[in-house]
């Protein structure tokens, strides 16, 4: 069947896209938190100005808020110190299984290709 080869070159590479984009993703939020942590925004008393954060950085804060890991309040953001544990967790298990499942379809391919 001709085209077989492409098609599992374009399935490898939109694996790899994948998990590229979900280890950025959580490069960033990783990155945040411990910005947040140098600057000691452990609570509502000691917050990070928004307008300090790049813009990079306030959509990611946008999207911790949504995790419920960050509050924004006003023009600044702080960590929620009791949801961090729960939040790790979630992200380990979310990396691990990205990845397995990754593999999963990496080794699906392989064999596809190599069952001619």
């Amino acid at each position: 069947m001709p085209g077989r080869g492409l098609l599992a070159v374009a399935c490898l590479v939109f694996i790899a896209l994948c998990c590229i984009s979900v280890v950025r993703k959580l490069e960033r939020e990783r990155r945040l938190l411990g910005k947040l942590r140098a600057r000691g925004a452990v609570d509502a008393g000691s917050p990070v100005l928004l307008r300090e954060l790049t813009e990079d950085e306030r959509d990611c804060a946008k999207s911790l808020a949504i995790a419920g890991v960050l509050t924004i309040r006003q023009n600044g953001c702080y960590l929620r110190s009791a949801e961090m544990p729960v939040f790790r967790r979630k992200r380990v298990r979310l990396a691990l299984s990205g990845g397995f499942a990754a593999l999963v379809l990496a080794l699906v391919v392989a064999v596809l290709i190599l069952h001619r």
